[in-house]
């Protein structure tokens, strides 16, 4: 296993206090999500856990309005025919794993899952971890990506959270209860502002207090890239300046 750099302890750290802190109306695997997009930036987080004894499933995604209903339908019920899913499945393994890991990035594109699920919103890269919580119990953590491949210190980090996960589990009060909120996060509402999902995960860091070249090391993009979604996110929210576009995405927040 790929040794961890001092320097990236803290993002592990982060990611762990965001899971078993987060306010109770979070819900358990929407704050696993949050705590994960602390660890590893990706377009996408996910978080799903199985009770095999009692059918239950839940699940977490961030932001949460990325996929259409028709897409999650054809997930679920055809998730055993994703090439990571199907690898678990197949060889049992319980380490961290990109599908560039499991197969080519064509083949991947060659797939039905992908053209019917994936394709419009360009995530060819993909890392993910399950994690058996306990006798009946399967949770998995995933994380997409457009652009470029997650690397072997992404692995290592995700192998390093696998046991806070079970820990945070077995410490809640009712993971199950609380793992499917109704009401959409916070980056599921400026989701609903008329903005790419890029434009969108920069305007969520904006109103959580990051400058420009903070959000550029969370979401992995360049500072001028950034630069440019936040004139994007100003001039398509009819504001004057970076800061009267953060307070108008607060106030739709709050419900102003």
């Amino acid at each position: 296993m790929p040794t961890i750099p001092s320097r990236h302890w803290r993002s592990l750290a982060d990611a762990i206090y965001e899971m078993n802190t987060a306010p109770d109306h979070a819900g358990f695997l929407s704050a696993v999500a949050a705590g994960l997009a602390r660890l590893i930036p990706a377009d996408h987080y996910s978080v799903h856990a199985l009770d095999a004894r009692n059918n239950r499933l839940a699940y977490a995604m961030l932001p949460d309005v990325l996929f259409t209903p028709e897409e999650i339908a054809y997930y679920q019920q055809h998730s055993a025919e994703h090439p990571v899913v199907a690898y678990y499945a197949r060889t049992g393994d319980q380490r961290a794993r990109r599908m560039t890991d499991i197969t080519t990035t064509a083949r991947w594109r060659s797939t039905e899952m992908y053209r019917r699920v994936l394709m419009r919103l360009g995530f060819d890269y993909h890392l993910s971890l399950p994690i058996k919580v306990d006798a009946g119990t399967v949770a998995a953590v995933s994380f997409s990506r457009r652009g470029r491949d997650f690397t072997d210190r992404h692995c290592a980090l995700l192998d390093a959270f696998a046991p806070h996960f079970r820990l945070a589990w077995s410490r809640h009060r009712d993971p199950w209860g609380q793992a499917a909120p109704q009401t959409p996060n916070a980056r599921g509402r400026l989701g609903q502002l008329g903005l790419t999902p890029r434009e969108t995960d920069v305007l969520f860091w904006m109103t959580e207090g990051k400058q420009n070249r903070e959000i550029a090391t969370i979401v992995g993009r360049s500072l001028g890239t950034v630069q440019e979604h936040v004139g994007n996110i100003i001039r398509k929210l009819g504001q004057e300046n970076r800061h009267a576009a953060t307070v108008f995405a607060l106030r739709h927040l709050a419900g102003k």
